[in-house]
C-alpha cells in the first residue's frame, strides 16, 4: 500500500440506527476501506456487542468480509468485541486479529455485590481457541500493516485531564495472575497518513482520550496535520473542564471532518458540534465518512 489517497469509513454497528432494516445496538464496529492510486486495503475494526446487530446489518448494508485483510479490536470491553466469533466465518480466510495483550484479560465490575463482565469472556473461551480461528498478533507496540496504516499501540495518558471517569474507574482485570483496577492500557486507536501529509484517527472508545491519542499520532507520523477523527470519544460523562480542555486542544488542528460515535455522548457532542459544526457529521449506522486529497496534491 503506497500514500493514501481516499478513505472511507463505514458505520456497522452504532447506537443508532440509520436506514428501514439497519440495527441500532449500545456498541461500535466500522468498516475501513483504504484506497491508494493502485491498491485498495479493507480492516474491520471492531464487532460490536453482539453478533444480532453486526450480521444483520453486514447483511442490509451487503458489506462482503471475503474482502477484508485484518481485524483489530480497539479494546476488550464487550461492546465491541461481540460480534467477534460470528463474523469470523463470514472473512473465510485466515487474516491477522490485531489487539493489545490485555484486551483478551477477563474485565470485570462489582455492582451492588454482584460480578458484572464487562470484557470478551463471556464470547471467547481463551487466547488459544481464538487463534485457531485466526491469525491472532496480540502487541502493546504499534502495528504498521504499512507505512501509511498503524495502530496506536499503547497510549501514554500524558495530560491531566483525560482520566478514567464513572464505573470505569471501578472496573478490575487480571495482570500477571494478579487483580488489578483496570487501567485500559489495551486501548488502542488506528492511524491514517494521507499523501498531503494529513492525518485521519479512527478510535472505539478512545479510554485513553483523543488528545493524548493524538500526541501519540504525532510521533508515529511526525505530523500535526490532523484532519478527521472518527469513532467513539467517551465524552459522556466527561466533567465540563474535560470537555473544555478536549475542545480547545482539538482546536490547534486543522480537523476538516469530526464524527463522533457510540460513547461520545450528547454532552460531548453538542460541545463538539458547537466546536466544529462546518465538520460536524451525525452518525447513525451505515453513515459513510469520505476523506480524499484532491488529484492536484500529486
Amino acid at each position: 500500500m503506497k500514500a493514501i489517497q481516499k478513505l472511507e469509513i463505514q458505520i456497522l454497528v452504532e447506537n443508532v440506527s440509520g436506514p428501514p432494516g439497519t440495527l441500532g445496538e449500545g456498541g461500535f464496529s466500522a468498516l475501513v476501506k483504504v484506497h491508494s492510486k493502485s491498491e485498495e486495503f479493507k480492516i474491520l475494526f471492531d464487532t460490536g456487542p453482539s453478533a444480532v446487530s453486526i450480521l444483520n446489518n453486514i447483511k442490509k448494508l451487503e458489506v462482503d468480509l471475503t474482502t477484508i485483510s485484518a481485524i483489530v479490536l480497539s479494546h476488550g470491553h464487550w461492546d465491541h468485541v461481540g460480534g467477534l466469533i460470528e463474523v469470523i466465518p463470514l472473512i473465510n480466510k485466515r487474516v491477522p486479529l490485531i489487539c493489545h495483550p490485555q484486551a483478551l484479560s477477563p474485565k470485570w465490575l462489582i455492582d451492588k455485590g454482584e460480578s458484572i463482565d464487562v470484557g470478551i469472556q463471556g464470547f471467547v473461551n481463551s487466547p488459544e481457541e481464538l487463534n485457531e480461528q485466526i491469525k491472532l498478533m496480540m502487541t502493546t507496540s504499534p502495528y504498521k500493516f504499512t507505512e501509511s496504516i498503524m495502530t496506536t499501540g499503547e497510549v501514554p495518558r500524558i495530560n491531566n485531564f483525560e482520566l478514567l471517569s464513572g464505573k470505569l474507574k471501578e472496573v478490575k482485570t487480571l495482570l500477571d495472575g494478579k487483580e488489578v483496577p483496570d487501567q485500559l492500557p489495551d486501548d488502542l486507536s488506528l492511524i491514517f497518513h494521507l499523501v498531503d501529509d494529513s492525518v485521519v484517527i479512527l478510535t472505539g472508545c478512545c479510554h485513553s482520550g483523543i488528545i493524548n491519542t493524538i500526541a501519540k499520532s504525532k510521533i508515529l507520523t511526525n505530523s500535526s496535520k490532523i484532519s478527521g477523527i472518527i469513532g467513539g470519544l467517551h465524552l459522556h460523562d466527561a466533567s465540563t473542564n474535560r470537555l473544555n480542555e478536549t475542545v480547545r486542544e482539538l482546536k490547534q488542528y486543522p480537523i476538516k471532518k469530526l464524527a463522533p460515535c457510540h460513547c461520545t455522548g450528547l454532552k460531548g457532542k453538542i460541545g463538539l458540534f458547537n466546536a466544529f459544526n462546518k465538520g460536524f457529521i451525525d452518525t447513525t449506522v451505515a453513515s459513510l465518512v469520505t476523506i480524499e486529497v484532491m488529484d492536484d496534491v500529486f
